[in-house]
């Protein structure tokens, strides 16, 4: 049986409602941007951000995933410095970047897939993350099951 994860942007307290219903297996209370990705894990997560930081030179980014709310182990925040270099995957200048870096994930023992099934995830993801605004509050989240 597949798991399920997701990103979403959110407040912090809209992202705590959205992961609760999920947590539920009820409908979240609003409907946000979000990327379904069933299977991922925050240790995936966290090998794709390492590779993206290398793709974008943003050595001493965190890569680490932060824990949103000590009774909701299943939610996790994207740092606001790595939903910023995910957001810059999508204006490189050489898109192919964005391909190695796909094909890169996938060969990874723990994805073990194909860059086929990373990139179209990859460049979603940026996306997604570009719509996250710091000023506003909004940030990049992690949902697994």
């Amino acid at each position: 049986m597949s798991t399920l994860s997701e990103f979403f942007i959110a407040d912090h307290r809209s992202a705590v409602a959205h992961a609760k219903a999920l947590d539920a297996r009820t409908a979240p209370p609003t409907q946000l941007a979000r990327l379904e990705v069933p299977d991922l894990t925050d240790l995936d997560v966290e090998i794709l951000a390492e590779l993206a930081v290398k793709t974008v030179h943003a050595t001493g980014t965190e890569c680490e995933l932060g824990l949103v709310d000590i009774e909701l182990d299943t939610l996790l925040v994207v740092p606001e410095a790595l939903t910023a270099v995910f957001a810059e995957l999508k204006d490189l200048e050489d898109q192919e970047e964005v391909a190695a870096l796909a094909a890169d994930w996938a060969r990874t023992e723990e994805m073990a897939t194909t860059a086929e099934v990373t990139e179209p995830l990859v460049r979603a993801l940026s996306e997604l993350a570009s719509k996250a605004d710091e000023d506003a509050m909004i940030n990049l989240y992690f949902w697994a099951e």
